[in-house]
């Protein structure tokens, strides 16, 4: 039984999954599975699957009709045995030594966790940016366990992608079925999960996973009912944190201001999207009443705000829809 299982999910990536899958076999570590999810691809993605599994063993695919990540992650979990899980999305790419590096780690001491740096890549500019947890690399456990939860609600390490988690942990973020649907903001939500199931982690500051921007339009993508999921998922994590017993007034003030940012994630996608101006106004109407709104045009939201996301909602507060999106608009051009 390999001690690593590599889950793999796919979605229409014929362009980048040779690449992916390329740098997952690999690997310096020999001891690991792959298990990939064909999620209903409509390209060749599913083709390319099959085609490297008949040259690989450690491969296995799975073809299923297109639900979503969340669940092609637990379709993929479910059909693989390793004792520790990576997560890979099927753009991007991971050094050679990423499972032996990990696994170096998990020699030292016996770890729920190992959390590791993000790079992200512009397809299209080829710009790099590094995405750094801390300062430096330590051990994460009860004594300081509140700073590795402040570093998450500070969204950065929110990226499934770059841990490798315990399989019995991992598989606990599944058992909230009311988010299996969610594609917007899930990654963040599991994170949450392992950080507060762990007792002893360990954070690598090293880049080895490169995230592949591909630039999609929030949009697009982005709508009520995506706000809705995040939103409710954003009260359950803070009752996570508070059962942990680590929800204090520091904590709080960094959740609300994490509150803030899903609001924001929704006025961006409204404005940008190709709505009349009395819709966007309504759509924003129709969020007034939830907990969230009331949370994140309050004042206490501030902290780590910029002046101009200050301003925004303000003006938002205050009911000042037109003047909002007039310069939501501005900024944009």
């Amino acid at each position: 039984m390999p001690k690593y299982s590599v889950l793999v999910t796919v979605y229409n990536s014929e362009k980048f999954l040779a690449e992916c899958l390329g740098s997952i076999l690999g690997q310096t570590y020999g001891d690991f599975e792959v298990v990939v999810v064909d999620d209903g691809s409509t390209d060749s993605s599913g083709k390319i699957c099959d085609e490297f599994a008949a040259r690989d063993s450690r491969i296995k695919v799975v073809h299923k009709m297109n639900e979503g990540v969340n669940i092609a992650r637990k379709t993929a979990f479910e059909n693989s045995v390793g004792e520790y899980i990576f997560t890979v999305d099927g753009d991007d790419i991971v050094d050679a030594d990423m499972i032996e590096t990990v696994d170096g780690i998990l020699k030292k001491d016996n770890y729920d966790l190992v959390m590791f740096d993000l790079l992200i890549f512009d397809n299209e500019t080829g710009e790099i940016t590094v995405k750094k947890a801390a300062e430096q690399s330590r051990l994460y456990d009860r004594k300081n366990k509140k700073e590795l939860y402040l570093i998450l609600l500070n969204r950065c390490i929110n990226s499934l992608c770059t841990k490798c988690c315990r399989r019995e942990i991992y598989g606990k973020a599944f058992d909230y079925k009311n988010y299996l649907a969610m594609c917007h903001g899930e990654d963040w939500f599991q994170s949450a999960v392992q950080v507060c199931e762990m007792e002893k982690g360990y954070y690598l500051q090293r880049p080895m996973y490169r995230y592949r921007n591909i630039g999609t339009s929030l949009s697009h993508s982005y709508d009520l009912d995506s706000f809705r999921l995040n939103s409710a998922s954003i009260f359950d994590v803070k009752d996570m944190i508070a059962g942990d017993g680590y929800f204090d007034s520091e904590v709080g003030a960094m959740w609300k201001a994490y509150a803030r940012k899903v609001v924001n994630t929704l006025l961006l996608a409204i404005s940008d999207s190709d709505m009349s101006l009395k819709e966007k106004i309504g759509t924003v109407k129709s969020v007034t009443d939830t907990d969230i709104y009331g949370i994140a045009v309050s004042d206490d939201a501030d902290y780590g705000s910029s002046k101009m996301t200050v301003l925004k909602f303000r003006l938002l507060k205050h009911g000042m829809y037109k003047l909002l999106f007039t310069l939501m608009k501005r900024r944009n051009s």
